[in-house]
């Protein structure tokens, strides 16, 4: 009986040290915890999103199509400096230049490979000759 009592007090103490020691592994990894930790746990907990029945103030001396005639006078910039360019322009010979860039492609793979066909029938035959061992073949034909 004296056993069973040391027994059952030494487990729940143990289990309290066990606890505890977790318990500040856990405090120790979120204080440790990368930058976007703080976001993603705010994002779960569905904090910092606007309410459905609150209503955005509209500053007054904002005009909706002000930022548009600026961007069109950028753009406008950016098409004649692209116009400009030498690069911009297609060349005039196009499938000529192709071509000779095929042609010296092709000149970097020298010897030239040889005909499909360089195989006589008879050497086929011999080929397939050599790989036909009865012993495999005979197998395959009995069942």
């Amino acid at each position: 009986m004296k056993n069973t009592a040391i027994l059952l007090c030494s487990v729940p103490l143990l289990l309290a040290c066990g606890c505890t020691s977790s318990f500040a592994k856990a405090r120790a990894a979120i204080n440790e915890a990368p930058e976007w930790y703080a976001e993603r746990r705010t994002e779960i907990r569905g904090e910092g999103y606007p309410k459905l029945d609150e209503i955005p103030v509209v500053d007054p001396e904002w005009k909706p199509g002000g930022a548009l005639a600026a961007s069109g006078g950028e753009i406008a910039l950016i098409e004649a400096a692209f116009a400009a360019d030498e690069r911009a322009q297609a060349p005039l010979a196009q499938a000529g230049e192709i071509a000779k860039v095929l042609a010296d492609i092709r000149a970097g793979f020298e010897p030239e490979l040889p005909d499909g066909e360089f195989f006589t029938a008879t050497e086929i035959t011999a080929i397939r000759e050599s790989f036909n061992v009865p012993r495999v073949t005979e197998g395959v034909v009995q069942q």
